[in-house]
């Protein structure tokens, strides 16, 4: 073996290490949360009448499932060809996206109701959100690297892309900044409530109840974005696993926490119901 392809080896064995762990990780936390909070999930969700707050909870979270079972698997397995990591590739860019605006919803959800259902901003963050899918997908229409599999004779596995362009990351700018705006919204909206009554138990509340879920969904946004531009392209797939594990967990967690504490919750259909939604012993958007 030359010594450049030992050192292409003992690269790729390298990254490909990091890449196991971080997928790995994401895996075993998704698995862990879920086994924590399935006594909510069976008793918020699976009894009483099918809801479209429980539909989406199904979908989001299960896919989310399923999504990072493919992952797992892809990761782990040796002697794919490149035409199954490009296929795997596109899965993942597209997969990552359904996620996003699945969550993207429920926040949105979220925000609807602190703002008094206001439908003004309800528009205004339907079209963002149209506006944010439309960008991503031009971006990874042109952009989506190609796969190449990783040659099991030295045991490496899964898929890398070593020609993928830094342009790339240019798909996950318009999530980055969904993010962003809806997590200030948030933090404006609930801050405002509490005016001079401000404290550690409001503060608490606070935390707990919405910028929590906001806050870790736009940091594993910004952390790919940085992968994509920053690290080696043999690290390109080292956080994917966490778009799909960390969407997933705080969507589901808050609408979790949504049915937990508003019962109500769980015969939401529409307006009615998110408008009588409560934060504590206060009224979602009454000082």
């Amino acid at each position: 073996m030359s010594v450049a392809s030992q050192s292409f080896v003992t690269t790729a064995k390298s990254d490909l290490t990091l890449t196991e762990y971080s997928v790995l990780a994401s895996f075993v936390l998704f698995l862990y949360d879920h086994a924590i909070t399935f006594d909510a999930e069976v008793m918020n969700i699976w009894k009483g009448p099918r809801t479209l707050g429980k539909l989406l909870f199904l979908w989001t979270r299960y896919f989310g499932l399923s999504s990072l079972i493919i992952q797992v698997t892809v990761t782990f397995h040796g002697s794919l060809s490149n035409k199954v990591c490009s296929a795997f590739l596109w899965w993942e860019t597209v997969s990552v996206l359904i996620v996003n605006i699945s969550v993207d919803i429920i926040l949105l959800t979220r925000v609807y109701a602190v703002y008094n259902c206001n439908k003004q901003l309800l528009y205004a963050m339907v079209g963002l959100q149209l506006i944010t899918a439309a960008a991503t997908i031009v971006v990874e229409v042109f952009y989506v690297p190609a796969g190449v599999g990783l040659p099991s004779i030295h045991n490496l596995t899964g898929c890398s892309s070593p020609s993928a362009p830094r342009k790339f990351a240019a798909s996950l700018v318009p999530s980055l900044a969904n993010a962003v705006i809806l997590c200030l919204l948030m933090l404006y909206k609930q801050c405002g409530r509490y005016g001079d009554e401000f404290g550690p138990s409001q503060l608490k509340l606070l935390v707990q109840d919405s910028i929590i879920y906001f806050f870790c969904i736009l940091a594993v946004h910004l952390t790919n974005l940085l992968v994509f531009y920053l690290a080696p392209r043999g690290l390109l797939l080292v956080a994917a696993g966490w778009e799909f594990a960390i969407p997933c967990t705080m969507g589901c967690r808050l609408l979790l926490n949504m049915f937990n504490h508003y019962g109500r919750f769980c015969q939401w259909t529409t307006h009615n119901l998110i408008s009588k939604l409560t934060v504590g012993s206060k009224p979602i958007g009454n000082p």
